[in-house]
């Protein structure tokens, strides 16, 4: 019976283990969906026109809301995406009409589209010539860090825990406990030498180590597969609804006034020192001002100079 346990024991909190690991890797790669449209946000508030910075980015948080679909039966078109849609209005009807084509449900073709849809967004800027190559490159990588972070929770679902290692444990504990239960009854004593104490003991120790098998697997079972309806399960509808909302804050972000000297010396001298070799040359300012259009203006007349001299040398 101690072998039995020893096994058991080892399955099960290996198993648990292997789900909880499971558990926060994906949550890692939701995570990064968000990232990858927050920082591709950013970047368009600041080189994009504002109607085709908004058309990236619905783009990109639609590629994120479908990367869901199809995952567990919690997250199918009709009673997820529909609902997702219509609250952020990620899509135009046209645009719905081709991805109905596609079907969702039927797996990641339709995330895969969404993406494709963004880096052809990025292309037709960058052929406008609002993009230069290194800011459509910049553009492109998060587009496609999304796809690869949404693929990752695809390949999650492709691959679950082994139905053979979890059925193995479900055995042994059919095996384990039943005997562990009678094991208790015998070294409780019976007759004369049995004793109500013993009792009340022995089979708190039975339902103790009941919960504690029965419990530990079934919290494996639970975190295993995050999307779902459990309360356990990762909250995709937060993920989709905060990712959405702060990206389009970011697109709609302003400058609150232009760089003023004067303003950014008298917040250096009145911050906490950064270092005597730092703060004594300029007394924690921001040493002598500079007039940008008075250094220009002396930059383009020694060219002049250096070319008048060039002309004048035999």
């Amino acid at each position: 019976l101690g072998v039995v346990g020893g096994f058991l024991t080892f399955f099960i909190v290996f198993y648990v283990n292997q789900s909880h690991s499971r558990f926060f890797t994906l949550y890692g790669h939701s995570m990064a969906c968000k990232g990858r449209i927050f920082d591709a946000a950013a970047l368009a508030r600041t080189t994009l026109p504002r109607e085709r910075a908004l058309r990236l980015v619905r783009y990109m948080n639609a590629a994120h809301a479908t990367a869901y679909v199809g995952l567990s039966p919690t997250y199918s078109t009709k009673s997820y995406f529909d609902r997702v849609e219509r609250s952020f209005q990620l899509l135009t009807p046209q645009e719905r009409a081709r991805l109905d084509q596609i079907n969702m449900d039927a797996g990641g073709s339709a995330h895969r589209e969404l993406i494709a849809w963004s880096l052809m967004e990025v292309e037709h800027a960058k052929d406008k010539g609002l993009l230069d190559n290194q800011l459509a490159s910049m553009l492109r990588d998060e587009v496609l860090r999304l796809r690869a972070a949404a693929g990752q929770l695809y390949d999650a679902a492709d691959l679950p825990i082994p139905f053979f290692y979890v059925h193995f444990i479900c055995l042994l504990t059919v095996l384990y406990l039943p005997l562990f239960s009678i094991a208790q009854a015998i070294n409780a004593g019976v007759g004369d030498s049995a004793h109500w104490v013993t009792d009340v003991v022995s089979g708190l120790v039975v339902v103790l180590q009941s919960v504690f098998i029965i419990g530990l697997r079934v919290v494996g079972q639970k975190v295993c597969n995050p999307f779902g309806d459990d309360n356990v399960d990762l909250s995709v509808m937060f993920f989709i609804q905060f990712t959405w909302l702060h990206s389009n804050r970011l697109l709609f972000s302003e400058s609150p006034a232009p760089s003023d000297y004067s303003v950014e010396n008298d917040l250096a001298r009145q911050r906490i020192t950064i270092g005597d070799p730092w703060d004594g040359g300029s007394d924690r300012g921001l040493g002598t001002e500079t007039n940008e259009e008075e250094d220009s203006v002396e930059q383009e007349e020694d060219s002049n100079n250096h070319k008048q001299s060039s002309k004048a040398a035999p």
